[in-house]
């Protein structure tokens, strides 16, 4: 561990690319994966992630931003790179200089793409996304192929896929994803009869990966959540096959003795009720461990789970460390990971913190170090 950094975030790679292999495990063969690695990788580390995911056979990877995807780019990530939230128009020329695969949901934005192409002399990689029921993003289902028909032929424009978004697959009592899935079905079906040629067709995320396999993958799928070893919603097929590729450690930096009575923290939310010992460990919400956690967590210290106490601060948290024989100062702390036969999951803490897994993941800060490892 850095000994200037308050914490680490331990990214093992083999996890990442043995949850691809999951995902692979639950789609047909010629279907292509690409994994999604906006906001850092989930928090993850983009470039390291993209690196791994092309490495074991990814087609291409998702970003949310052309600033995202330029990042990859000037990084040397060289295969696809897809946006995927249509970019404000002054950013359309930056996407195509980098080579970016734009995703467009009206038909002005493909009219300022095909100025930008004749002024760059470089074709503009666009999908069309399709909206089958998500009410955000996207060209409505049921004339989409008009839509579609544009992109096909309007000149510096080359149309590489069509796409779509679920917006409850990770809802197993819901059959609003079969819907979805019925109208997206429905503009492939138009555009076929058409003669329409739109690339790939995606839109399968890790719920519908999951929870359809084959039936929501269409041409391609893109994977976000499972990639990183976290069940998309609870009991979910394969669950168990998936590997939480981040663990979050930190140590101790001092043990306090209290007295019966003494308030802890902030707002002097939590009193002790008896004489307690206490470790002091180095991070708070400012790091992204949530304030909801105040009172409500643990951290795990030699394989024991040990309650956070009081308040959640901006650096710095308090654990009820009285049932372990001895604590000292470096002791590792682990905050989401595996200590000897306990766990702490990403779930967990989102549960706890009455949040989803993704907000606890994107919400880790920069002051936590990130470290590699296989394995």
């Amino acid at each position: 561990m850095n000994r200037l950094a308050p914490s680490r975030a331990v990214i093992d790679l083999s996890a990442y690319t043995s949850n691809l292999n999951v995902v692979r495990a639950c789609i047909p063969p010629s279907c292509r994966i690409m994994p999604v690695v906006k906001a850092d990788a989930y928090g993850h580390g983009a470039v390291a992630l993209a690196q791994s995911a092309t490495a074991a056979g990814a087609y291409g990877v998702a970003v949310a931003t052309v600033a995202e995807g330029i990042a990859l780019r000037e990084a040397g990530i060289t295969c696809p790179i897809l946006v995927l939230v249509q970019p404000l128009l002054e950013a359309l020329e930056a996407a195509v200089v980098y080579t970016l695969e734009v995703m467009i949901s009206d038909p002005e934005a493909l009219d300022s793409l095909a100025q930008i192409a004749a002024r760059v002399g470089k074709k503009v990689l666009v999908h069309c996304k399709i909206d089958t029921g998500m009410g955000r993003q996207g060209y409505p289902w049921e004339t989409a192929h008009l839509f579609v028909h544009k992109a096909a032929t309007v000149h510096g424009i080359e149309l590489v896929g069509i796409a779509t978004h679920f917006a409850a697959a990770d809802d197993p009592l819901s059959t609003f994803t079969d819907r979805q899935l019925a109208n997206f079905s429905r503009v492939i079906n138009a555009l076929k009869t058409r003669k329409v040629p739109y690339g790939v067709a995606h839109a399968g995320n890790s719920a519908a990966i999951l929870r359809y396999g084959a039936a929501a993958s269409f041409d391609m799928v893109r994977p976000g959540l499972m990639t990183y070893g976290v069940p998309p919603y609870e009991d979910c097929p394969r669950k168990d096959q998936l590997r939480p590729a981040l663990r979050w450690e930190t140590r101790v930096v001092c043990v306090k003795d209290l007295p019966q009575g003494a308030p802890v923290g902030y707002g002097c939310t939590y009193v002790t009720p008896r004489a307690m010992r206490t470790a002091i460990i180095p991070v708070g919400y400012a790091d992204g461990y949530p304030l909801a956690l105040s009172n409500r967590s643990d951290v795990l210290i030699r394989g024991t789970r040990c309650k956070v106490l009081g308040r959640v601060s901006m650096d710095q948290i308090v654990a009820d460390v009285t049932a372990l024989k001895t604590v000292e100062v470096g002791e590792q702390v682990t905050l989401i990971g595996q200590d000897g036969d306990e766990e702490i999951t990403v779930s967990e803490i989102a549960k706890r913190a009455g949040t989803i897994p993704y907000e606890i993941l994107t919400g880790i800060g920069n002051r936590v170090e990130r470290v590699y490892t296989r394995g």
